[in-house]
Parts: structure tokens; sequence; C-alpha cells
């Protein structure tokens, strides 16, 4: 386990599930990319997660019967659907100031999270290889871009401590531990 992700882990307790092995091969094939280490095992120590009824963690399908092909069917909806909205937000023409580049573009924003103020915790995938893209945090609602110069791990256990500025914002930050919930997967 990763040190960052070993940090991640001391915030939300042990996992409620048992260890689940992901076919990571299929992202690169329904995604376009391979994902970052630190997402892969944090979904396959923890599977598909919420915070607090608030910060939701979307994942490749868990379930028992899918078939692998189709297990990155529901993340590549979730991130054309943001895609889409990002177009719409910044015209279809991207002249209008848009500062990423929407799925499946080249380099474009790969979302992997979202809340209930309407943010998309996302990856900037321009930024080299998957473990050194940054998260850039969409804040849909108020048009505006956050960055964080670290991976997914790293950003999710700032804002739980409070070290990230806007983390008051994004996560309701009193809930103990214990509000990270096993989801469906």
């Amino acid at each position: 386990m990763s040190s960052t992700l070993g940090r991640l882990g001391e915030l939300m307790g042990a996992p409620g599930r048992e260890r689940v092995q992901v076919p990571w091969e299929r992202s690169v094939e329904r995604l376009g990319v391979e994902l970052p280490a630190d997402f892969r095992e944090f979904v396959e120590r923890y599977g598909r997660v919420e915070y607090s009824g608030d910060l939701l963690v979307v994942t490749p399908s868990l379930r028992d019967g899918v078939a692998d092909g189709e297990r990155f069917d529901g993340l590549h909806q979730f991130n054309k659907d943001v895609g889409e909205m990002l177009e719409e937000w910044y015209g279809w023409d991207g002249v209008d100031g848009r500062p990423y580049e929407p799925f499946p573009a080249k380099g474009c924003l790969l979302a992997w999270a979202n809340n209930t103020s309407s943010d998309y915790f996302c990856w900037d995938t321009s930024a080299g290889e998957p473990d050194q893209w940054p998260v850039v945090v969409w804040r849909f609602g108020i048009s505006e871009w956050v960055r964080f110069d670290g991976g997914m791990a790293e950003f999710l256990a700032a804002v739980l401590t409070g070290e990230f500025p806007d983390s008051d914002e994004l996560i309701d930050r009193s809930m103990s531990a214990d509000a990270w919930l096993s989801r469906s997967p």
C-alpha cells in the first residue's frame, strides 16, 4: 500500500469489504487511458464509496456477473456526461475560455468523483503519466477551477484533514472516519 493511501486509510478506517480484483487493462479500452495507481489501489481496497452522503467516488462496476468488457461503462458514461456539461458551459467551439478539454479528447479532464454541491473531481490527463496527473476540481455551480498538484489519495487526505484551502466547501469534514460508506458496486 502506498504511503499516501496509507494516510487516507488511517482517516477512513478499515475497509468494510474484502479486497477485489479489477481488470484495469479494460480502462484503456473503454476510457482511452490507464488510471493512476492510487485510484486503482483505493478501488480494490474500498470499492465504490461515499463520504457522509455527499462525495461519491465513481468506480468501475464491481458487481458479480458483470462482463469485464462492461465494467468501465458507468465510469465512461459519467465522464461523457461531465464532458458534455463542459462543452455546454464553455461553448462548442472551444474559444470561450474553456480551460480544459472535455472527455474523450486526448489530454482531457477525467472525472473520478462528484459531490452534492455539483463539484466534479477530475484528473488533468494532459500532465504526463497517470501517476503524475494533478487533481482538478470543477466547482460547476460557481464556474471555478481549483488545481491540486498531487494524486487522488493525497487530495482526499488533504481535504479530510482541512489542509486543502477549500476543504470546508468540498466536503463536510466534521463527520467521523466512519462516515465513509461502501455503496453498491
